[in-house]
């Protein structure tokens, strides 16, 4: 123990407890604090324990049988990708043109990336709710889907033959978007429907 320590390391304790050191050195702090004594204590009583155990291993076959239950459990790796879209166009942060009045326009524009598509959306209020519409550009989006998640609502739509896409409308409040596309799911993981 190192003058300079105010407790006994457990390394040491554990050398105590298994008979491996010189306890002579070691008595007289362990007579005074508590909280070694009561670590050697502890130790000593899990050594006795482990030495006491006498359960036994379970067969080889049995412990081969469960792995490959388990192996058989796991499901098959998927083929479908997941994305998550990158947002690279605002209109909200976009300044307006040298000679356009500076007023709020009521819809929003909003482009994001994701691999071989790009999702370009349109927010756009209507009353006390909101309406996600817009179109995906690029590859293989024929057959696919669209799902808005959120502020206890959810619905969905197809992609017509020109990618396009109109959801019905949702409460504000902040929500999740997932593309279903033929090899990929694009995710747009919030996106926050206020003014």
């Amino acid at each position: 123990m190192n003058i300079f320590d105010a407790h006994i390391p457990f390394a040491v304790l554990a050398d105590l407890a298994e008979g491996r050191t010189e306890q002579s050195v070691d008595m007289q702090h362990l007579s005074s604090c508590h909280r070694c004594a009561g670590e050697l204590k502890r130790i000593q009583e899990a050594i006795m324990s482990m030495r006491a155990d006498v359960s036994e291993d379970a067969p080889r076959d049995i412990i081969a049988r469960a792995i490959a239950l388990a192996r058989a459990r796991e499901p098959e790796p998927s083929s479908l990708r997941r994305l998550v879209a990158l947002l690279s166009f605002d209109s909200l942060t976009v300044a307006p043109s040298f000679g356009v009045r500076s007023g709020e326009g009521a819809a929003r524009q909003l482009i994001y990336i994701a691999a071989k598509n790009d999702l370009d959306l349109r927010i756009a209020p209507r009353g006390d709710e909101w309406v996600v519409s817009g179109q995906v550009l690029g590859e293989a989006c024929a057959g696919g889907s669209v799902e808005i998640t959120g502020a206890g609502k959810s619905n969905s739509a197809k992609l017509n033959e020109l990618c396009e896409f109109a959801l019905e409308p949702v409460p504000a409040g902040i929500y999740q978007i997932r593309f279903r596309l033929a090899d990929v799911e694009v995710e747009i993981p919030s996106i926050n429907l206020t003014s």
